[in-house]
């Protein structure tokens, strides 16, 4: 385990301590929570990206066979 200083804001501090008892297990969840986030976020990026892509490769074909009417 890597240790690191961390300097709150006063406000901060007080903040944290209304919620919870033990504020270094709640900064740990809150850095996990925030990089599964920042991960998950850049996983819909890509997606995103791919169905694009997608759409573009069968944009052509995307309408063959289909009628105006139903």
């Amino acid at each position: 385990m890597t240790t690191i200083q961390v300097h709150l804001p006063d406000d901060l501090a007080r903040g944290i301590s209304k919620l919870t008892d033990n504020t270094e297990t709640f900064i740990i969840d809150l850095l996990r929570f925030r990089i599964q986030e920042a991960t998950l976020a850049d996983e819909y990026r890509l997606a995103g990206s791919e169905s694009k892509e997608l759409s573009r490769d069968f944009a052509s074909v995307d309408l063959e066979g289909w009628e105006d009417e139903y």
